[in-house]
C-alpha cells in the first residue's frame, strides 16, 4: 500500500471509530507506517470485520493479528476444480462395466452356492 492508500485507510478508521478527542500525531504516524506494508483490500476487509467486534480504535497488534488471520483464510481457500464431466448415462455405463470386471468368474460361483 502506498502513502495515499494508507491515508485513505486511516481516514476510514477515524470515521468508523470516531472519538471526541484527537488521536496523537505520533500514534497516527505509527499506524501509517504499519499500514504501508499491508494490502489495501485485505486491510479494508479487516476494518469491516473489526468494527463489529471493537467499539473502540483497535491496537496495532489486534489489527495485525486479525489481518494475518484474514490472509491465512484467503490462502487456505480451496477452489473448485473446473473440468468437463461425463454425461450421467455414460458414468452409469462405466460403473456397471467396472462392477462386472471386478466381480470376475469366481464371484459368480460364490453367488450360486
Amino acid at each position: 500500500m502506498n502513502d495515499t492508500e494508507a491515508d485513505e485507510v486511516l481516514m476510514l478508521m477515524s470515521q468508523l471509530w470516531f472519538k471526541s478527542s484527537t488521536i496523537p500525531e505520533g500514534t497516527l504516524k505509527l499506524w501509517h507506517t504499519s499500514l504501508k506494508s499491508l494490502e489495501k483490500a485485505i486491510a479494508a476487509k479487516c476494518i469491516n470485520e473489526l468494527i463489529k467486534k471493537y467499539p473502540y480504535w483497535p491496537a496495532i497488534s489486534e489489527f495485525r493479528m486479525h489481518y494475518q488471520s484474514l490472509l491465512r483464510r484467503d490462502q487456505m481457500e480451496v477452489k473448485a476444480i473446473e473440468r468437463k464431466y461425463l454425461p450421467r448415462e455414460e458414468n452409469l455405463k462405466r460403473l456397471r462395466d467396472m462392477r462386472e470386471s471386478l466381480k470376475g468368474p469366481e464371484w459368480d460361483s460364490e453367488v450360486k452356492q
